[in-house]
């Protein structure tokens, strides 16, 4: 898959709904997805703004290793960190869960819930 031609689209789909997070205590809405950025609303009624570049980095490494962890993939890399996991969590082919007790996400060979949605990985 590729994430500008792919993902981006699937993305545009969240516009005006509210995404859960996987902690559950840092949902955002999402109020524009073009091209280039996004705007996300965070739980605490702030405006986010940025490019595709967090996102597309953490997705990218899920598609090479089917697997990653966040943080590890970010290298903790700045603010808002939970905004490209929650984005990329609520995918219908991605799912959530822990490995020695750190949140990961686990890219599936196919849709196993609905997009803009959380699922939890039975791994």
């Amino acid at each position: 898959m590729d994430y500008e031609s792919d993902i981006i689209p699937l993305l545009k789909e969240y516009e005006g709904t509210t995404l859960r997070s996987i902690s559950g205590k840092a949902d955002l809405t999402v109020e524009y997805v073009s091209e280039e950025e996004y705007t996300v609303r965070c739980s605490d009624g702030k405006a986010f703004t940025e490019t595709h570049k967090r996102a597309k980095e953490v997705f990218e490494q899920l598609q090479n290793d089917n697997v990653v962890h966040v943080d590890a993939a970010l290298e903790n890399s700045g603010s808002r960190r939970n905004v490209p996991e929650t984005l990329i969590a609520n995918l219908p082919f991605v799912e959530h869960g822990k490995i020695n007790k750190r949140k990961h996400l686990f890219l599936k060979a196919e849709e196993t819930h609905v997009i803009g949605t959380l699922k939890e990985s039975g791994e």
